[in-house]
């Protein structure tokens, strides 16, 4: 992310950047539009770098087919250990994307201001996220009907955990030269010292990969847990599992049990909804606690 485009997604605003955070993560079609093609596919590629996780695969270069996508998708399907795939689409793919694609799930789109509707009746009830860019300012303009997204608290928190350990971690650095060369040089080379600008945002980066690498490894966590219960549920056996035992059993804090659900369905495919239950006070849940903490 260089600095323009930072500057660009913080136009959004917190609230409506962690609204997009969500629906990169959960998989929400995403379009960005505008007049300028070179400023929304590079937005895009941008977007791709919310979610480090997932391996890039770049429409109109990497594939070009409705067959092609198909065989990714299903390859994806059957292989939960398998890395999973961000698409994204440059604008100059728009034509192809009209003519090849029908499943828009995962995908991240700069489509040429001229496309919009025909791109955007395409993709149908598939809830697409829409922004657009227009002098110099980025909009949010749908984020997602009918199933508008509300409930962005974690994305919000992880946000201002990145701002806030950033800030830490350089005003750390900044002390620490500005020590050093207090009084025995000039003031434009102290200043040349402690302008760490580049510094900052491979920081920042780092700990944005960090604290989403820690979503994700909780979350395959839990549905490591959840999959064992489903097994046994497949042969008769009672196994529901309370949410604050799930926390203890994952060891994580970053977020609710709801939340990883949420991107367990969009990242793996599976709902588990009905092996888990709130509040902590049933029996099986209390047998098993013991167990788990060997």
């Amino acid at each position: 992310m260089n600095t323009f485009l930072d500057n660009v997604l913080n136009t959004l605003g917190r609230k409506q950047l962690a609204i997009v955070l969500r629906s990169v993560l959960d998989r929400y079609p995403v379009i960005i539009h505008g007049d300028s093609p070179e400023v929304i596919d590079s937005i895009a590629e941008t977007l791709v770098n919310l979610v480090p996780h997932r391996k890039e695969v770049v429409f109109g270069s990497d594939f070009v087919s409705y067959s092609e996508h198909e065989r990714m998708m299903n390859h994806e399907r059957s292989d939960y250990n398998g890395e999973r795939i961000v698409y994204r689409s440059p604008s100059t793919s728009t034509e192809l994307l009209r003519s090849q694609i029908n499943d828009f799930q995962g995908w991240i789109m700069a489509i040429n201001q001229n496309d919009i509707e025909e791109v955007k009746s395409k993709l149908g009830q598939a809830s697409p996220i829409i922004m657009r860019f227009a002098e110099g300012v980025l909009k949010l303009e749908s984020n997602g009907t009918p199933m508008a997204i509300t409930n962005t608290r974690f994305e919000e928190k992880l946000l201002e955990k990145v701002t806030s350990e950033t800030g830490t971690k350089m005003e750390r650095i900044t002390r620490i030269l500005r020590r050093a060369a207090q009084g025995k040089v000039s003031e434009r080379l102290e200043k040349s010292l402690i302008d760490l600008k580049q510094e900052e945002e491979r920081v920042r980066q780092s700990l944005y990969r960090e604290h989403i690498q820690g979503f994700v490894e909780a979350a395959w966590r839990v549905m490591i847990i959840l999959m064992r219960l489903r097994l046994l549920q497949g042969v008769g056996v009672k196994s529901v599992i309370s949410d604050k035992m799930l926390r203890q059993a994952i060891d994580y804090q970053g977020s609710s049990i709801d939340r990883l659900m949420d991107f367990i369905k969009a990242e793996w495919g599976e709902d588990f909804r009905s092996s888990v239950q709130d509040g902590a006070g049933h029996q099986f849940g209390d047998r098993l606690e013991g167990f788990w903490s060997i």
